[in-house]
């Protein structure tokens, strides 16, 4: 799989990062990366739940592993470090991806969908070495 971002660019988590105010239903609305195609995801009581276009859940346990990086380890028994690159200070829209170019996201909750936001989160990604030209809306 091609990276979507560039190595070379360093990335950084975000540092005013709160699990309290990021725990919640977030769906996402620009995505890329062939393993991480998920229209939404929950974080309740330490457990992160996906969801797919058919309804379909993929479950793991959330742990925060260091200021706005969060490491899932999935039922299946994978575990996928998940970093939050930017959250607005509301916590309605936030860019998150991974430092190998995996994936990326924008997530926003529902009913607090703002184009000035998605965005702000798509330069920030941008500024992470991503390009996020080319990813699909969902």
């Amino acid at each position: 799989m091609p990276l979507l971002r560039n190595p070379d660019v360093p990335i950084g988590a975000i540092t005013r990062f709160d699990l309290d105010l990021f725990a919640g239903r977030w769906d996402i609305q620009r995505s890329a990366g062939e393993d991480c195609a998920p229209v939404g995801f929950e974080i309740a009581d330490a457990t992160w739940r996906e969801r797919d276009g058919e309804g379909a859940a993929r479950v793991g346990m959330v742990e925060p592993i260091g200021t706005g990086i969060l490491r899932i380890d999935y039922a299946d028994g994978s575990t996928g470090d998940l970093w939050v690159l930017w959250v607005d200070p509301d916590h309605n829209t936030a860019a998150l991806g991974d430092p190998e170019g995996q994936f990326g996201f924008v997530a926003t909750r529902a009913g607090a969908v703002r184009s000035d936001q998605i965005r702000a989160a798509e330069q920030v990604l941008d500024f992470n070495g991503y390009r996020t030209e080319t990813w699909n809306n969902t």
